[in-house]
């Protein structure tokens, strides 16, 4: 349905959608849309120049948001329209979570809400839950000037808590990354950027929601690893420190270990952590894993923000620079790097058999091996320490399974006295220590000529 430039900038107007009060609104067309003098009256009868409003309009807003405004204004019509038909199903207390979920997750809905979602699209997703919340008013609403957005940013951002939780990360990163963007620059604050917030957020929780969509992101993320030649080797925060770093290439990314020296008493104390490179448009990101990590993952539990740090990475004139790109990744505190003056020395003492060398996380020591041999119809077959013996692994033990190929973080995990089929990019892991256990899950041994 083709709709006018005037509904469209009457729209704007009495939602405030773009700008929080009528006086800034004037300010951006440069006169005043207050008192009987809207936006619908600029440019008189010449539908032309009501089209140049609309249309500076549009690019001021996808210039901050990357949205289309009138995208977004066909949306909301739906939205309102939806909100008319369904009122009473939609004030079901779990309706935002319900919509979230059928959209971004899992495809599933109760049954009352079934006639609402064969209506309506994802694209309507951010800003109907937002219109349920009460942070965007009904077309026909007669609201004024916005008093709170910054209380109905809070509305929303809690909401999200609340849903988005997957099976990878408690809190996905996104979401206090944006919150902080708005704390710190509350400037930014309108309904427009709130449902690009929304919008933006939910991109990202649909891509590690379920294991099926976790497993894509991950294919699309592996394009984007990289393994820098220039990080290897011995670096210092500070020369004349005791302690250094050691960057060590691993089968799916690099071990960061961070060493204390004591001389005098020939010791070695050090923290192994797990890092991994990507190229994000401009920008590397370094993904810092604590070593705690791997207890949340052999219990297939979503990883808290504490194990993980997202760091913003650069390479300057030789010297290594972090910057944490959100607040929680504040546990990481390594800031630069450079390489050190001192590395064959302290490649001598790493190599010196007399000196103690303990792991400070010692009880969280592990070893993954990508041991993925082979793959048939129904079954993926794995290499074990055990000579000339293969692991078969029936693809009818996960769905997932039947999506495996070479290349992914596929192996086995050994953890303590337990080990684990890993397939690390799908977030998925099986204890097969015992015999009894494999049993269970239908995986036996064979020899490999006999496959």
């Amino acid at each position: 349905m083709d709709r006018t430039t005037e509904e469209y900038l009457r729209i704007i107007e009495r939602t405030r959608l773009l700008y929080n009060t009528l006086a800034e609104t004037g300010k951006v067309v440069g006169s005043s849309v207050e008192s009987g003098n809207g936006l619908i009256r600029k440019g008189g009868k010449s539908e032309f120049m009501k089209n140049a409003v609309l249309h500076e309009l549009g690019y001021r807003a996808k210039t901050n948001t990357g949205l289309d405004l009138e995208e977004v204004l066909d949306a909301y019509i739906d939205c309102d329209q939806l909100l008319q038909r369904h009122e009473r199903v939609l004030q079901e207390e779990d309706a935002c979570q319900q919509l979230i979920r059928y959209f971004y997750a899992d495809g599933k809905v109760k049954e009352t809400l079934r006639p609402v979602v064969k209506e309506m699209g994802s694209e309507h997703v951010p800003i109907l839950v937002l219109m349920l919340l009460k942070a965007l008013p009904t077309l026909s609403a007669k609201g004024g000037d916005i008093k709170d957005i910054a209380g109905d940013y809070q509305r929303a951002f809690s909401m999200l808590y609340a849903t988005c939780q997957t099976v990878l990360l408690k809190i996905i990163p996104v979401l206090i990354k944006k919150e902080g963007e708005v704390r710190q620059n509350p400037s930014l604050m309108c309904r427009f950027h709130l449902i690009s917030v929304v919008n933006e957020i939910l991109n990202v929780y649909g891509g590690i929601s379920t294991p099926e969509n976790l497993s894509r992101t991950n294919a699309e993320e592996s394009e984007k690893q990289i393994f820098p030649n220039n990080v290897s080797g011995i670096w210092v925060e500070n020369e004349k420190s005791t302690v250094f770093w050691q960057f060590e290439r691993n089968a799916n990314g690099d071990w960061l270990r961070r060493y204390t020296l004591n001389n005098e008493q020939r010791s070695l104390t050090y923290t192994q952590y797990h890092i991994r490179f990507y190229e994000e448009g401009d920008e590397v990101l370094a993904v810092v894993f604590h070593p705690q990590l791997v207890c949340d993952i052999v219990q297939n539990v979503p990883i808290p923000l504490e194990h993980v740090a997202y760091l913003e990475y650069r390479m300057e004139d030789g010297t290594m620079f972090f910057e944490p790109k959100i607040t929680e990744s504040n546990w990481f505190h390594l800031k630069q790097l450079t390489r050190s003056q001192e590395e064959k020395f302290f490649q001598r003492c790493l190599d010196n058999r007399r000196y103690t060398k303990t792991n400070l996380y010692a009880e969280y020591e592990y070893t993954f091996h990508l041991w993925l041999h082979t793959i048939t119809e129904d079954a993926l077959f794995f290499e074990t320490e055990e000579e000339g013996c293969l692991l078969r692994v029936p693809k009818s033990l996960h769905p997932q399974l039947h999506n495996v190929h070479f290349g992914e973080n596929a192996g086995l995990l050994q953890f303590k006295d337990s080990q684990y089929l890993a397939f690390d990019d799908r977030h998925l892991y099986f204890e097969i220590t015992t015999e009894k256990q494999r049993k269970q899950l239908g995986i036996t041994k064979c020899k490999k000529h006999i496959m």
